[in-house]
């Protein structure tokens, strides 16, 4: 009879997680490690843990006193088996970096000039975002959101989050990833130090694995910041409908064959504005009108095959939040990869879309239009007869005309009065606010009777810019720039915010190897 097997050494799971032991110090740690993950993804789980950065971690601990580094496969490392003995590793590595010398002269608040001194100041402070390793895409997409503050109620409303499918693989995912949008914008909120994305990267590359990818030495690939401005809202929107309301554009698309005469008509929801870039594209608005135009072949009834139907699309709804898209990217074949438009586009910091839109759209805007443009013609009026009496000289009889004109048009001239009495002035008189309509505010164009301060214009502000420095859409550097609520600029360079001014935002129209504009958001004004 055979003798019996010597008991087996090693007995490894049947699922490829593990739990290990981490000594760290006087800490010590129980984490749960995917074994089919690399040696980089264990430090950014310790990362997470420890808030010691991956590049400052040594693991020590493997058979014959290997150390595990970013590229080792831990499949085959022989951790499985140090978990099952119940050995550790042992963690070395200080949260704090050494000491280095300041890359460039320290500029003091007081040195700045003077439209860049309150930028600087801490009641403007907004923290950036920490870089996980080619993040910068979805740093600057977060950044650019973060600057809807409707957006950030609508999540903070927990009724509103959960009211659609889940998407992906993982049930619940869209859900998951609408919460963690929400808990980061609260970090976000509250931090006064750059914060870690780290929870919403997991869920965002969990949910859709493109921004998962890894290139050559393991580290994660760059990707798209449209790709990933376009993944996260369309979740959100989807998960949260109130969400939808702020972004979603309406086009009517009309298409007519001219061999037979026939007509087709489309509608379609877009969260992106596309302005497509020629060579002869020198402004936003002439890419407009080339994306808008329409061309297809599609099959005809009269002519039993397929013909060319040609025609254009129009906006038949304009959302409170105007998402605009330079399309700055295309797939070139010879090289397989997406090449760079460089060409120099202007962008305006007032955009007015009433142009783009349908008739039936530009009739709901003709009102309020007409009282704006009213309005500004008169404060004009009143500032034109104020600079005259500063220099010192009386107001000529035009200036002094057209002043009594807007004071008795708008009820607030002043020394005038009415059959009742003394004219009185108020505060919202004098100056008109220009709001922004809350989430609960119907989209223009909606047929719905507006609340007072919310009647749509046409017009929009321009709020964040999303810029993009390099060749290709997946290699080079991504940036944010974003409006603060005192009209001044901060530029979210990863975790480094940095006051900027109006002229530089302007400045980012494209034309070199610099950061232009890719992605722009606009803000409607209402009256």
């Amino acid at each position: 009879q055979a003798p019996p097997s010597p008991p087996c050494k090693f007995a490894p799971r049947s699922m490829t997680t593990v739990t290990i032991g981490v000594k760290w110090g006087k800490e010590s740690l129980e984490v749960e490690v995917d074994t089919a993950q690399s040696g980089l993804e264990l430090k950014t789980l310790l990362f997470s843990l420890t808030g010691v950065p991956p590049d400052r971690i040594k693991l020590m601990g493997l058979k014959g006193g290997k150390a595990i580094n970013d590229d080792t496969n831990l499949a085959e490392c022989g951790l499985a088996e140090l978990a099952f003995k119940h050995k550790k590793l042992m963690m070395m590595g200080s949260t704090a970096g050494p000491p280095v010398a300041p890359s460039k002269e320290t500029m003091f608040v007081e040195d700045l000039p003077e439209d860049e001194r309150e930028a600087a100041s801490l009641k403007n402070f907004s923290p950036g975002l920490t870089n996980l390793g080619n993040t910068c895409y979805m740093n600057s997409t977060i950044q650019c959101l973060y600057a809807v503050p409707e957006l950030r109620d609508v999540l903070n409303n927990e009724a509103a989050v959960g009211g659609g499918t889940p998407a992906g693989a993982s049930p619940g995912g869209g859900r998951a990833l609408a919460g963690a949008t929400r808990d980061l914008f609260n970090e976000l909120k509250r931090s006064k130090v750059a914060v870690t994305p780290f929870r919403f990267l997991a869920l965002l590359r969990q949910l859709f694995p493109q921004f998962a990818q890894v290139g050559t030495g393991g580290a994660y690939s760059q990707q798209d910041a449209e790709e990933c401005w376009s993944q996260v809202l369309q979740t959100l929107c989807r998960e949260v409908p109130a969400v939808d309301k702020l972004f979603g554009l309406k086009l009517e698309m009309t298409l007519r064959a001219e061999e037979t005469g026939e007509e087709r008509n489309e509608v379609r929801t877009e969260y992106n504005f596309k302005c497509n870039i020629t060579i002869n594209v020198n402004h936003l608005t002439e890419g407009f009108k080339i994306a808008l135009d329409e061309s297809r072949e599609l099959r005809s009834e009269l002519a039993g095959r397929d013909i060319a139907f040609v025609g254009s699309s129009k906006v038949a709804q304009l959302p409170p939040w105007l998402n605009v898209q330079l399309v700055r990217f295309f797939w070139k074949q010879t090289e397989q990869q997406k090449s760079k438009i460089l060409r120099a586009v202007t962008f305006p910091q007032q955009l007015d879309m009433y142009e783009f839109a349908t008739d039936a759209l530009k009739a709901a805007l003709d009102p309020a239009r007409s009282d704006k443009i009213q309005r500004k013609e008169e404060e004009d009026a009143v500032a034109l007869a104020g600079r005259n009496l500063a220099l010192g000289g009386a107001a000529t009889p035009e200036v002094a005309a057209a002043s009594a004109i807007a004071g008795e048009a708008s009820g607030t001239g002043t020394g005038t009065s009415t059959a009742g009495g003394d004219a009185e002035m108020s505060e919202a008189d004098a100056a008109p606010a220009v709001t922004a309509a809350p989430a609960a505010v119907a989209p223009f164009g909606s047929g719905s009777t507006a609340a007072p301060g919310t009647r749509p214009t046409g017009f929009y502000d321009l709020v964040s810019v999303l810029t993009h420095k390099g060749r290709s859409a997946d290699s080079g550097h991504y940036v944010s720039w974003v409006k603060q609520e005192d009209d001044t600029w901060t530029e979210f360079d990863d975790h480094q915010p940095n006051p900027k001014n109006t002229d530089q935002i302007l400045a980012l129209k494209g034309g070199g190897d610099h950061h232009m504009g890719y992605l722009l958001m606009y803000k409607a004004q209402y009256i």
